[in-house]
């Protein structure tokens, strides 16, 4: 489809981050082609489809880097505890009633939600017998992923436990498929979860297959003391030591959380380029402690956002976790001006584009990237009368101005409206499977 949206105020952060006001932008086969303000636009507007964006505020789209979809199911199943008790008590348990079918609508769930907070793209760290339906789910609904397939070996329940070679020949089997499916729109990567729940061998092969597909090692990185001591009592060295003496850190290696992290690991983080990944109410939710963001920042290193899996966040809610990722870290260290508006907003877009090597295509809103757009409305309550947009996107916005969101030029939400399913059905579907799961798991 070809699409013009007109007279809105674009929030372009390209490289002199302008924000131009009264803008036009023109989309072509999912490509823009045009950005600026109306009045430069000398040509004849032939499109498809007109969107009147007058009054609202045209961002690039939100790219959540770390969730876990099916989580959707066990929203405030385990409350109030710290991580590893939260695992074992409630989410392993729990996941292991969950049917390929279960998953399947639990991954449309979370993909509405996410789209509803402005998110275009999702990585979504997923169990073995999850990335078949996760992948198909993204592929209908139209939304751009990043099919994290996650696996445990070691530390686990027994039923959670994958043998390495069953593993690794799932996750080759899941890249021959759906990497790169969908036009481009997915891409799928390897995950075992946590250092402390993989050998050597599995993490190092791991790295072998990113490398053979051109793709990323997504591993939850130093996400509490706790799993860094379980870490150590097996190979004697912390999270981010490990993996550098393992050789797998580069700049296609996402480090998801790093909370716990020295002085020389922040070190061996920089020299290898690799990307974090901020949770930050997910940190909170299971008190696994505050990363040090502004540090990594400071050094140069790239950082994106994700919201992490409703089970240790309590929703999929995008503009919460950018405004805690400035306010957590304010009061932390007790500087207002440590995390910024405008450095939220970046690890929400940019940053993420960059951390899954999309800055070239995603990220901004700039002639020749695609169009993942997402369109903001703050004619509302408690957002009305704008002094600074992005200021307001970020401490005073909620999913509720979220109006319009295209991924790779496809209208996925229009004034609210979820163009390609029924929403309130899909909800009664969610509904009455979450309650069959949990009659299943007694929990």
């Amino acid at each position: 489809m070809s699409l013009a949206i007109e007279g809105g105020t674009i929030i372009t952060l390209d490289k002199n981050r302008p924000i131009i006001k009264n803008g036009l932008l023109v989309v072509q086969d999912g490509e823009i082609t045009f950005v600026g303000e109306k009045s430069e636009f000398k040509e004849s507007l032939d499109v498809e489809r007109r969107i009147d964006a007058s009054g609202k505020f045209v961002f690039p789209g939100f790219i959540n880097a770390h969730n876990h979809m099916f989580q959707v199911f066990i929203r405030s199943v385990a409350v109030d505890m710290e991580l590893l008790d939260w695992l074992k008590l409630a989410i392993w348990p729990f996941t292991q009633s969950l049917t390929e079918s279960d998953i399947y609508v639990a991954a449309r769930l979370a993909i509405i939600e996410n789209i509803k907070s402005g998110i275009t793209c999702i990585v979504d760290n997923q169990y073995p017998r999850f990335y078949e339906p996760v992948a198909k789910a993204m592929d209908e609904t139209g939304i751009r992923g990043v099919l994290a397939c996650g696996y445990y070996e070691l530390n686990v329940l027994d039923e959670m436990k994958t043998e390495p070679s069953e593993a690794l020949k799932k996750c080759e089997e899941t890249l021959r498929k759906w990497d790169k499916a969908g036009g481009g729109r997915i891409r799928v990567c390897p995950a075992p979860m946590h250092p402390c729940f993989a050998s050597d061998e599995l993490i190092l092969k791991s790295k072998e297959l990113a490398d053979k597909y051109d793709t990323y090692l997504h591993i939850h990185t130093a996400e509490s003391e706790r799993d860094v001591r379980m870490l150590m009592e097996r190979t004697g060295k912390r999270d981010v030591e490990y993996l550098h003496d393992l050789g797998v850190l580069d700049s296609r290696f996402l480090a998801v959380h790093s909370v716990c992290v020295t002085k020389r690991e922040i070190d061996l983080l920089v020299a290898s380029g690799a990307q974090i990944v901020h949770n930050p109410i997910s940190n909170m939710y299971v008190c696994d402690g505050v990363a040090p963001i502004p540090e990594y920042i400071r050094r140069g290193l790239n950082v994106a956002l994700g919201t992490d899996g409703s089970a240790s966040n309590g929703n999929q809610d995008f503009l919460s976790s950018m405004k805690f990722a400035a306010l957590l870290h304010k009061v932390y260290h007790m500087d207002p001006s440590i995390i910024k508006a405008q450095d939220s907003l970046e690890m929400a877009t940019i940053n993420g584009a960059k951390a899954l090597s999309m800055g070239d295509r995603l990220g901004s809103l700039q002639v020749g990237k695609r169009a993942d757009i997402t369109i903001v409305d703050m004619f509302k309550p408690h957002t009305v009368h704008v002094h600074d947009p992005v200021g307001s996107l970020v401490y005073s916005c909620t999913p509720e101005n979220v109006d319009t969101v295209i991924v790779d030029g496809k209208i996925l939400m229009e004034n609210r409206r979820i163009t390609f399913t029924d929403e309130e059905e899909e909800l009664r579907k969610a509904d009455e499977v979450a309650q069959a799961v949990k009659e299943r798991a007694r929990i």
